[in-house]
């Protein structure tokens, strides 16, 4: 005979009908009132008519139903509207299942409990879907919302796992509220121990915040603090829930620029430019490894490239013929060195001095006085260490006495260019740099060009 009954959010209770109470009773008049005890026999348990399972007792059935009732009494503080649970006893039949195989059959039955799938990220439930193919959705729209490069590999940063559990019907997550709360950023807390000559500034730059954000997380501590050793510090920080890291390959077009070669030309005078060739970018295809995060740019290689377009360099002609003044001055070589003369050009000691003697202390730097080629760089008699740099037209200018030379034979130079450095060196009573003049290998009065 059916046993009908229902739980409210409170109360347990059970409504027999009185055809099974006249019946119930007289079974226990026959069987002296043992055989038909509510805590013997096999009970077969419905809601709403349809059949859930056997049990081997009734108390194991009310176990079962307290149970859920202490679970699912309230889902977001509404009462559940229980169902109606049918219990009758039955002989022979099924196998009766366990106590917890009837609570899970009858949360499943009365909507309180369902299979689900989750979402682990790092090892943690955060997401709960439906069933395996909405977790997989989820996951997708995730990676696609983050992919900026047609076809690139796309990955998580994280360790992602769907899991199959067991929840509450109302764990199970919206696809729509998932994907919103898959772009949040969660907290990462962590704690710093103060050590022996740390300040904040040290303490931000070791864990790769700034001052600021580390004072944010520790409202206790401001800029003028004395921490102590020992003390702890929090370290917070936010990062994404999810991170997609997508990698592709990129062509792009770029282009070349083209370079200036220069020219010297001794028919023009110094400081003149003329263009024999105009230049031209060139164009080439490139591909590129582009990583991302989250759509960000972290990391971009050049794996190859291919020239579509060649450069056309430019090409300028640079005038080095220098026009020498007259002995009325107004020339056009640069002072080769800080100081003044000390030694003038001409007759000296019984002697000829070919050039001037320009009082600098040893190591002062000397440069060019002029546009030109070393034609020679190194020891020279009497004049120690020299360069010699010749201008074109049968100009040549030397620096003697040198502590050291910084060109050698054949190397171009500009005007005011450093090319070694003021000594002693050969026959000189101190440092100063000796400078010649020379005009088809003829001593000239350095003092008329510069």
């Amino acid at each position: 005979m059916p046993l009908e009954f229902f739980y409210s959010k409170t109360t347990r209770v059970r409504r027999p009908n009185p055809l099974g109470i006249a019946v119930f009773l007289l079974c226990l008049l026959v069987l002296g009132g043992n055989s038909l005890a509510l805590d013997s026999g096999t009970w077969a348990v419905s809601v709403e008519g349809k059949p859930v399972a056997q049990v081997s007792d009734f108390e194991s059935l009310e176990r079962a139903l307290y149970s859920l009732k202490s679970q699912y009494g309230e889902i977001e503080s509404q009462p559940v509207p229980w169902a109606r649970v049918n219990a009758v006893r039955v002989s022979g039949g099924g196998a009766a299942v366990s106590a917890q195989e009837l609570e899970d059959r009858l949360a499943d039955a009365l909507g309180f409990a369902r299979e689900a799938v989750a979402v682990r990220i790092d090892g943690e439930k955060r997401f709960v879907f439906a069933d395996r193919s909405e977790a997989r959705e989820f996951l997708n729209r995730v990676l696609d919302s983050y992919t900026v490069e047609e076809g690139a590999e796309r990955r998580f940063l994280e360790d992602v796992q769907l899991v199959g559990t067991r929840v509450r019907c109302d764990e199970v997550t919206g696809l729509d509220e998932a994907l919103f709360l898959a772009r949040q950023d969660i907290e990462n807390v962590q704690k710093h121990v103060v050590r022996e000559g740390d300040t904040l500034w040290d303490v931000a730059a070791e864990h790769r915040l700034s001052a600021a954000q580390l004072l944010a997380s520790n409202p206790a501590v401001k800029e003028t603090s004395i921490l102590r050793i020992g003390d702890e510090l929090v370290i917070a920080r936010h990062k994404p829930l999810l991170t997609v890291v997508t990698t592709a390959q990129v062509v792009k077009t770029r282009e070349i620029p083209y370079r200036t070669t220069v020219r010297r030309d001794p028919g023009l005078p110094v400081g003149q430019r003329k263009v024999l060739e105009a230049g031209a970018a060139g164009l080439e295809e490139v591909t590129l490894r582009v990583v991302r995060q989250n759509g960000r740019l972290v990391a971009q290689e050049r794996l190859k490239a291919r020239e579509t377009k060649p450069v056309v360099n430019r090409v300028e002609a640079a005038g080095s013929k220098i026009i020498l003044a007259s002995r009325g001055g107004g020339g056009q070589l640069a002072w080769p060195a800080g100081g003044g003369v000390i030694s003038p050009f001409g007759p000296r000691g019984g002697g000829f001095h070919s050039g001037i003697d320009i009082g600098a202390g040893h190591g002062a730097p000397v440069v060019a006085a002029g546009p030109g080629v070393v034609v020679r760089a190194g020891w020279h008699g009497g004049y120690g260490k020299v360069i010699d740099i010749s201008h074109g037209n049968g100009v040549v200018t030397r620096y003697a006495h040198l502590s050291s030379v910084a060109k050698s034979a054949g190397q171009e130079v500009d005007r005011a260019q450093y090319i070694g450095a003021v000594g002693s060196t050969g026959r000189s009573t101190g440092p100063h740099l000796h400078f010649e003049v020379l005009i088809n290998g003829r001593a000239q009065n350095p003092l008329n060009y510069l």
